[in-house]
């Protein structure tokens, strides 16, 4: 029977190094479009820019997921940090939207293979009967990052009375390094399967149920910086602080809940909270109103991606993790690239109100056919 031990030293690092690894992604977050517009960049490319990070991670994260039931957990999460922390390196050299497209590519394949082969090392470490709770205290290491890079990063930036982006970089570039170097000590959690599918169909389920979300998330990532601006909010990170709090005060308790009660039981109403939050924020103005919906949205996030995550783990087998791993990572990254460029254009011609207006539908929409393609007994299974 599986240790039920749940902090253990490579569970530890690892979260620790996905606090550094999301603080640096993180410090691009509200900064990047503002580096993008002095580029020369419009809105459109805004969300090409944002977008084909994700969309570079969604179309390796397979081959990287296969790649690490193949050859470890370890090799493939050091080499993706490697690749990362030279990227935020290179920022500082972009001269041009199209420069700055092509480093976004290459710094996409290295979030793809870090988170890929994190996400999946965890996997391995969760106890069966604590996957939900697992999953929901290592997704509190990028909440613990949301909450401080966003705004931290905006301060640091005009810091000096003018928009320092040399500086954010190499703060940015730093706190990658850091990552780096926690999971050195590491060790390799499974023995490597030479044989495993590129995609697992056991994830095609849980993992379209997610690309409904973070598409609207896309949304949220790339455009509320700007929205916040014309709204006359002068720091936009707090929007992301206050979802980041809110995740961390729900995300363990929301895995736990899945593990008693079942996945389906913390799903569906983290839906409506999510549709609730996209369409506050549509009819946002007052900072009161803009800080209910980053408090919903927040608290519907929390409820979902645990449950979803340990769901997955509950359908596939140890063989397959990586596959599986890459497939929901994928989704996951697909839908906020999609959301960037998509609902981008849905910006370019409605605005904002209509983009997270159209963005609740969407999460509705995904939570109807969750319902119909679940039973009610949908409650933990094995999957060793």
């Amino acid at each position: 029977m599986q240790d039920e031990k749940l902090f253990t030293r490579n569970f530890i690092l690892t979260s620790l190094s996905t606090v550094a690894v999301f603080t640096s992604f993180y410090f691009l977050l509200v900064t990047l479009p503002i580096y993008i517009v002095k580029l020369g960049g419009s809105k459109s490319e805004i969300g090409l820019i944002i977008g084909v990070f994700t969309i570079a991670a969604v179309f390796l994260r397979p081959f990287i997921g296969r790649e690490v039931d193949r050859r470890g957990r370890k090799s493939i999460l050091i080499a993706g940090l490697l690749v990362f922390f030279v990227s935020m390196l290179l920022y500082n050299y972009t001269t041009s939207v199209a420069s700055l497209l092509l480093l976004r590519v290459l710094h996409g394949i290295g979030w793809g293979a870090a988170t890929t082969a994190a996400s999946t090392l965890i996997a391995d470490i969760a106890p069966l009967q604590r996957r939900g709770e697992a999953m929901g205290i290592f997704g509190m290491s990028a909440n613990i990052a949301l909450a401080i890079g966003p705004i931290v990063s905006f301060s640091l930036l005009y810091a000096s009375g003018f928009p320092d982006f040399p500086r954010l970089f190499a703060a940015g570039a730093a706190i990658a390094f850091v990552s780096l170097l926690l999971v050195i000590p590491v060790s390799e959690t499974v023995v490597v399967h030479p044989k495993t599918p590129l995609f697992s169909k056991e994830a095609f389920f849980p993992s379209a149920l997610m690309f409904t979300i973070t598409l609207t998330y896309g949304s949220i990532v790339s455009f509320l910086p700007l929205f916040a601006q014309d709204e006359g909010i002068a720091n936009p990170g707090i929007f992301f602080t206050v979802f980041a709090v809110t995740l961390l005060l729900i995300r363990a308790i929301a895995g736990k809940l899945s593990d008693v009660k079942g996945r389906k039981f913390v799903i569906v109403p983290g839906m409506v909270l999510i549709t609730l939050g996209l369409w506050v924020l549509s009819l946002a103005n007052p900072l009161w109103s803009f800080l209910a919906a980053a408090l919903l949205y927040g608290l519907g996030f929390g409820l979902v991606h645990p449950a979803v995550m340990a769901l997955l783990v509950d359908r596939v087998g140890e063989r397959g993790r990586g596959a599986a791993m890459g497939t929901f990572s994928s989704a996951f990254d697909l839908g906020i690239g999609a959301g960037s460029i998509l609902l981008g254009v849905v910006l370019q011609f409605f605005g904002f109100r209509v983009m997270y207006l159209l963005g609740g539908l969407i999460v509705l929409a995904g939570m109807v056919w969750f319902i119909a393609g679940t039973d009610k007994t949908d409650r933990i299974v094995g999957g060793t």
